[in-house]
């Protein structure tokens, strides 16, 4: 076993190599697939997405357009315009047409609506009345003029000759009977189409015949194209692999764009002045799909100079001489790429991480099986030598555990001893009062007998008979806790409770000259107690109040009474010097007194009275001087009030 730890290592080590080395070469091929997988769903995604906008922005152009093409053949038979045609020199026939024009241009919702004479010429406007007013001009250049006054429906797009603001032309010919007169034209602005175009992700463009965009959602491309001008360009001229339709002016059928075709489209002032320039296309490719991927240069969209890459899917709209293309941005395409792969190599790395820590327990389980075996058999060896160690420990056990159970016999007799001594103590203290009340009621008997006041010597007989029983109750040691000398759950009357008290002390109140002033309407409270042992526990409370007065040349105690609906309380207030911090501490402590003389007893048999029955006994100082003690007992209800003798 020991040799075959060194043959093994190289082993493992060169296994882990492999292992890792699999592992990245997988990760490798899992990065690669998932790029691609990811990057075929998203560019679908992004070419539906983009498909999906590009036929509802061509269903609202086409909408935007239709609106609109019918209002010149409509303006064309109106009979205001043909008889201004008919005499144009007439002032009211060209007010009255002005006028038309502008309301049906108001209604209609168009920028601007134009009659046109058969030479060209303007001879009423919608615009009549403004500074840029459209009579008198000559349109005779415009397309859409020689479209209408050959016979058919012209539609063109083009800078406005006056205005210079972009503007989409219907033309409609003006006949009386056979013969053509003039031309109706209405003018529709195409920031209106293109305003509600903004989606950040997706450009639009519409191009014209000859490429040239005049709608974009980005008004920098706006009048540049897609490809480069050129006099060589086949008639169905292209950009990419998207092929443009043939432009709607009238041009020579040679396959070729000719040079004098190139300048009727500068003739007809179509875009202005302006160049005309391609967009800044870097790069462009096609895709499986048939689609093409362009990469521009673009500051205006990416900042700082750096390159876009988008997504070209174009329709042609042959009707209206025009073509609507939408450049979708990759940038999501590329976001959603980043994070399949975070996700998929993310769950890959855990995975290869699961099996790198697989293999690494199992050589730490080999190593481990091999220093366990080792370690079994010096565990062996020690086991015997301990065993002998253990029998003479176990031996040097039973000899402790029979000492330790003659010293338990001896701590029981002990606690014993000191449980009686206790009780003995307890039963002296408590008997210490009614002797004292005794020889106090039998002195004046003497002298009461000597006068001949035999009544009074019979009472004073009577408190001494109660006493005597008082005295028999308490030499009951060994039932003192066990049980209650009386029925702990019988209704009190607070009186009668007092009258005993009294009784009790009456003789060490006229020692000290002392006095205890009890709260009036006792009669009306009773608690549940048994009136043994309720007067036992005020005795004691009210002697420990007058022997912290015994300096005091006339003590006094004062008792408060206190209730709710269940619950009784009586606060006793000394006016002596009051309970230190470690009094109140050890207050209620067998044996614990701050007295020269006593036991200490007195407060902890009263404590264990009123937990007995069910009531609360704290001590605590008056804010004024003196110490205070608090009893609260369960109030009772008697089934009649009884009857109490003064």
């Amino acid at each position: 076993m020991i040799h075959s730890t060194p043959d093994t290592r190289p082993a493992g080590s060169s296994g882990h190599r492999i292992t890792l080395l699999l592992l990245l070469l997988g990760m490798a091929l899992l990065a690669y697939g998932l790029f691609s997988w990811a990057r075929l769903q998203a560019m679908e995604q992004t070419r539906a997405r983009a498909d999906a906008n590009l036929s509802r922005y061509m269903l609202n152009l086409q909408h935007q357009l239709d609106r609109y093409k019918d209002l010149p053949r409509l303006l064309a038979s109106q009979e205001q315009l043909t008889q201004l045609l008919q005499s144009p020199d007439d002032p009211a026939l060209l007010k009255r047409a002005n006028r038309y024009l502008s309301w049906a241009n108001d209604t209609m919702g168009a920028t601007d609506s134009y009659l046109i004479d058969a030479t060209g010429v303007t001879r009423a406007t919608s615009n009549w009345n403004q500074a840029h007013s459209f009579i008198g001009n000559d349109y005779s250049f415009r397309p859409y003029f020689q479209q209408a006054i050959a016979g058919a429906a012209g539609r063109y797009f083009a800078l406005g000759n006056t205005s210079g603001v972009r503007g989409y032309f219907f033309s409609y010919p003006v006949r009386l009977a056979d013969r053509i007169i003039g031309v109706a034209v209405i003018k529709i602005d195409l920031e209106d189409i293109e305003a509600g175009w903004s989606d950040p992700l997706l450009d639009i463009l519409v191009m014209d015949e000859d490429g040239v965009i005049f709608i974009s959602t980005r008004a920098h491309w706006r009048f540049r194209t897609l490809a480069r001008l050129s006099p060589a360009r086949p008639n169905g001229r292209h950009y990419g692999n998207h092929v443009l339709a043939p432009p709607a002016v009238s041009r020579p059928a040679s396959p070729h764009l000719t040079p004098e075709y190139i300048r009727q489209i500068i003739a007809s002032r179509r875009y202005g002045d302006a160049p005309l320039l391609p967009l800044d296309i870097i790069h462009h490719q096609a895709t499986p799909a048939g689609d093409t991927l362009l990469t521009l240069s673009d500051p205006d969209v990416t900042g700082n100079g750096r390159q876009g890459q988008y997504l070209l899917l174009s329709r042609p709209m042959p009707e209206a001489g025009m073509r609507v293309a939408v450049l979708a941005s990759l940038r999501p395409l590329q976001t959603r790429i980043w994070q399949t792969l975070a996700i998929g190599l993310t769950l890959y790395l855990a995975l290869a991480a699961l099996i790198l820590f697989l293999q690494a327990r199992r050589r730490l389980k080999q190593r481990f099986d091999a220093q366990l075996q080792k370690a079994h058999e010096a565990l062996e060896q020690r086991v015997i030598e301990r065993t002998g160690e253990l029998t003479h420990s176990n031996r040097r056990l039973q000899q402790e555990i029979s000492q330790h159970r003659q010293t338990q016999k001896e701590l029981l007799q002990a606690a014993k001893l000191a449980v009686l001594g206790q009780l003995s103590a307890g039963i002296n203290h408590e008997l210490n009062q009614p002797l004292t009340a005794i020889r106090h009621y039998a002195d004046n008997g003497r002298k009461l007998l000597a006068r001949d006041k035999t009544d009074a010597v019979d009472a004073n007989l009577g408190e001494i008979a109660g006493l005597a029983e008082r005295m028999a109750n308490i030499l009951r040691p060994l039932k003192e806790f066990a049980r209650h000398s009386g029925e702990a759950n019988a209704v009190v009357n607070l009186q009668q409770a007092r009258q005993g008290v009294m009784a009790i002390l009456v003789g060490q109140l006229e020692k000290q000259q002392a006095r205890i002033n009890w709260p009036a309407g006792l009669e009306e409270y009773c608690v549940r107690a048994d009136i043994g042992r309720l007067e036992q526990v005020l005795v004691n409370l009210l002697s420990n109040g007058l022997q912290a007065m015994v300096e005091l040349p006339a003590p006094e105690i004062d008792i408060g009474l206190g209730s709710t609906a269940d619950r009784v309380t009586l606060s006793l207030r000394d006016h002596g010097p009051g309970l230190s911090p470690d009094a109140l501490e050890h207050i209620f402590e067998p044996f614990y007194t701050t007295k020269a003389t006593g036991l200490g007893l007195g407060l902890s048999i009263s404590q264990r009275i009123v937990d007995s029955l069910e009531g609360e006994l704290t001590a605590g100082n008056h804010p004024r001087g003196g110490a205070v003690f608090t009893l609260t007992l369960n109030r009772g209800q008697p089934d009649r009030q009884p009857e109490i003798t003064q």
